[in-house]
């Protein structure tokens, strides 16, 4: 059950595409490790998903392409999440959507249809654009099914697409408009669908005569996928309209009730926005609200709804494909260990050979060396006195914000100047300089809260005081 948030290079601050998303798992513990697939690894034989039936031959060739695994792939599959592949395409998926009963008993989810262990890498290694993405997409679906309703986000330098599979054979994909950004939660969200306007459309084959014969549409006029495929229950308004609406607001957007089911699926925001901006949004427990879980004075309503951030939150990404310098280091990877709530996104420029050791070698055994269990560590000392060590935490984001801007700066800087004889070896070397630095600013972080921790506890004694 994850968060999504998209922005059009028109609505950034420096003219990218963004696409990010909060990857929530089944239980607070479930690692991740963030890798670098070489060319051509995935060409010879036959794709056999271990969670599902879904088998495909593996295409003539494949490309380079970075993914974010669970590290669990007897539990999970390979659940690749997210990624950029050479060609400066990202994706990231899924954004887990439900269909109604209606649709469902009609067009029911298939056992070996294409399932969310398996898209990233069935789908990212082989195409060329966002637009190349949906239509690769679609394709496999319509060969193998869906097994589960799953929306996903594909972007390039020019485009982003959010596509929409709720049921079995069925989808549709809308490009969001370049000024426009969207925010997404668990919901079939995609709006009035125009079949003349293929720009800025996409859809399944035969998805209109499939409505008319069996009688989907609820409205009088026009198709409006969310209305006839989706869904709108008390369930969504306590689990999932709460976060878009959280989102809608933070962006710009004002939406008076967080129970809505009107929210728009895509919108301007009132500012050009940011890494940062987007980055607020996932790391959002409804903070400056009533219905913030660490709100000490609203115990009626603080649990009322599903926050965007999360404890079982195994990572979130922001994929942003850059316009404003050389197609070699376009593509960034801001990787959030997780939770959200008190860990920063830290930079990895894609175009690399390798990712840095810390965040490759995650091991299921704890090891604080590790990205993946120091950030976690990280959260919990953070959380256990959050009302008194928040100020502390905001002020280690706000130093690993600036030195994460700073290093991006910096290895732009240094590419810019030339005398690079390899680029992939130096964004590999330098992604590790980068993250040393990152991991440094985060143990002194860990540091200084056991510090503050120990002198919370309860168990202490000054004579001069307590006597």
């Amino acid at each position: 059950m994850c968060t999504t948030v998209v922005v059009g290079k028109k609505a950034s601050r420096t003219g990218s595409t963004l696409i990010a998303r909060n990857c929530d798992s089944e239980e607070p513990i479930q690692p991740v490790r963030f890798i670098t697939v070489a060319e051509d690894a995935h060409v010879n034989g036959t794709y056999k998903s271990n969670m599902t039936k879904f088998t495909e031959k593996y295409p003539n060739k494949s490309l380079k392409y970075t993914m974010v695994p669970f590290l669990d792939e007897s539990k999970l599959g390979i659940f690749g999440e997210a990624g950029i592949n050479s060609k400066n395409v990202a994706m990231s998926s899924t954004e887990s959507i439900f269909s109604n009963t209606d649709v469902l008993a009609i067009d029911p989810l298939t056992s070996a249809g294409l399932g969310e262990d398996s898209l990233l890498n069935m789908v990212l290694p082989y195409i060329e654009s966002a637009r190349d993405g949906v239509t690769y997409l679609g394709q496999l679906i319509k060969e193998h099914g869906s097994h589960e309703g799953n929306g996903v986000i594909f972007s390039d330098k020019d485009e982003v697409w959010y596509m929409e599979i709720p049921c079995g054979h069925h989808w549709v994909a809308q490009r969001v408009p370049d000024d426009c950004c969207a925010v997404i939660a668990n919901q079939s969200i995609i709006e009035e669908i125009d079949f003349n306007d293929p720009e800025n459309f996409m859809y399944s084959e035969g998805i209109c005569e499939f409505v008319d014969e069996y009688q989907l549409n609820p409205d009088y006029e026009g198709f409006n996928f969310r209305h006839i495929f989706g869904t709108s229950t008390k369930e969504d308004r306590q689990y999932n309209t709460a976060r878009v609406w959280y989102g809608q607001n933070y962006l710009g957007h004002k939406i008076e009730d967080p129970r809505s089911s009107d929210m728009p699926f895509v919108f301007k925001p009132n500012r050009l926005l940011t890494v940062n901006d987007v980055a607020a949004v996932l790391s959002s427990h409804f903070d400056e609200t009533i219905y913030d879980p660490f709100n000490p004075e609203s115990d009626v309503n603080r649990n009322i709804f599903r926050p965007i951030s999360m404890n079982r939150t195994a990572e979130s990404h922001i994929l942003e494909i850059r316009n404003n310098v050389p197609e070699e280091i376009a593509g960034i990877i801001w990787l959030n260990s997780a939770p959200t709530a008190f860990n920063p996104y830290v930079p990895f420029f894609a175009n690399s050979l390798d990712t840095p050791k810390s965040y490759r070698d995650t091991t299921d055994s704890y090891d604080i060396n590790q990205a993946y269990w120091m950030y976690r560590t990280l959260a919990v000392l953070v959380e256990r006195d959050y009302n008194k060590l928040s100020s502390v935490n905001f002020d280690y984001l706000t130093a690993a914000k600036t030195l994460a801007k700073h290093l991006v700066l910096e290895t732009d800087k240094a590419v810019k100047e030339g005398n690079i004889k390899n680029i992939e070896e130096f964004l590999t070397e330098q992604n590790n300089k980068n993250i040393d630095q990152m991991n440094e600013l985060a143990m002194k972080h860990i540091g200084d809260l056991v510090q503050k921790g120990l002198g919370l506890s309860k168990l202490t004694f000054d004579i001069t005081k307590d006597v």
